[in-house]
């Protein structure tokens, strides 16, 4: 497993069309910000901010899904948002399946930092799948994964197929796009069972963030 230290500039937000997401969480001060699930062209994470988003704004922005204000926090407040970058490829997508994931995203004035994790061929495609959207990331560092706790560790291997297999679905979508039990008939579960196992992941999962 190999782990690739990427910087995107301000033009690739641009390129992406997630330069607005990334203006507003500036304004609000970014002081956290946590990765919490990736599908390719988009992802789900969990930002602290020095003040409340423009929470009007926010809402309108094409590429948010969905967000939530989760908390406040000491001298800050705890936002989890979704969103999905409406100019990347859907191949950029197909070609990340393999990566674990982008780990330690770090936003600057200018520019963001971020690993990807997972095999060497599936990153080099990754890069490769960027620029040909008219992205260049800047590949800092190449070496091998070290691995570090992440909040999806607290969760047990069946929390992590539900939950991952109902964000495929689109359960996390606004509007929702599937049910408990269409996520129950994929997996061969009871739809209480698999209401349960999303509750307890969600729980895990917010208990290791906010912890």
């Amino acid at each position: 497993m190999r782990e690739a230290n990427v910087t995107v500039s301000d033009s690739g937000f641009d390129a992406m069309g997630i330069e607005e997401l990334v203006s507003l969480g500036r304004e609000a001060g970014i002081r956290d910000l946590q990765e919490l699930a990736c599908h390719g062209t988009g992802a789900v994470v969990q930002v602290e901010v020095e003040s409340r988003y423009d929470e009007e704004e926010l809402s309108a922005l094409t590429c948010v899904d969905q967000w939530e204000h989760v908390t406040e926090t000491d001298g800050g407040h705890l936002y989890v948002i979704a969103f999905t970058a409406p100019e990347l490829p859907d191949s950029l997508a197909e070609q990340a399946e393999d990566l674990i994931g982008t780990c330690d995203p770090e936003l600057g004035d200018e520019n963001a930092t971020m690993s990807l994790v997972g095999p060497q061929e599936t990153i080099s495609g990754t890069i490769g799948e960027y620029e040909a959207a008219g992205i260049s990331p800047d590949l800092r560092k190449l070496g091998s994964y070290e691995g570090r706790d992440e909040p999806v560790d607290a969760l047990t291997d069946r929390q992590r197929e539900v939950i991952r297999t109902a964000f495929e679905m689109g359960y996390y979508e606004v509007s929702r796009e599937v049910s408990t039990e269409r996520i129950a008939a994929e997996l061969d579960l009871d739809a209480s069972t698999v209401a349960e196992h999303l509750q307890r992941a969600e729980r895990n999962v917010l208990s290791r963030v906010l912890e």
